[in-house]
């Protein structure tokens, strides 16, 4: 008796997990904020597959993840892709709010890193101020050869 059923005859494949998941490389992309929008980001699960489309943004119960979607003829929005298990959504939402914080992080790490530096001189400006004091320098006068051979 053959089987009819596409979904049965199709092997069942499970693919291990780790026991810390799958690994996941986020980058996230801060944005000036837009509503409840706060940066998009994209994912790169297990170093082969990647997912750009990602939007964190918050609420009143905190951050949140939106998933990638598009916008149907009718006007509603449909995500293209989303977590199978409620372990990996985890996953990937711990991930993806934890590259948010990192990347806030790095930024006010810059922004404390440039302030004052108009007050600071520059690298270059120390560099043409002191090339300044040099040349302005009285020359020493150079010994006479015939006092040098005495």
């Amino acid at each position: 008796m053959s089987k009819t059923n596409n979904e049965t005859m199709q092997p069942e494949v499970q693919v291990p997990e780790a026991s810390e998941g799958l690994k996941l490389d986020v980058r996230v992309r801060p944005i000036a904020p837009m509503g409840n929008l706060l940066a998009f980001a994209n994912v790169t699960i297990g170093g082969c597959f990647k997912i750009d489309g990602f939007r964190i943004c918050s609420g009143e119960k905190g951050l949140y993840v939106n998933m990638p979607s598009t916008q149907d003829g009718k006007g509603n929005w449909k995500d293209v892709c989303w977590p199978v298990t409620a372990d990996f959504r985890r996953q990937l939402n711990d991930a993806l709010i934890e590259g948010y914080g990192q990347a806030i992080e790095n930024l006010q790490a810059t922004l404390e890193a440039t302030k004052g530096a108009a007050d600071r001189p520059s690298l270059s400006g120390a560099l043409k101020e002191n090339a300044g004091k040099v040349k302005a320098q009285p020359a020493k006068a150079a010994p006479a050869k015939n006092e040098q051979a005495r």
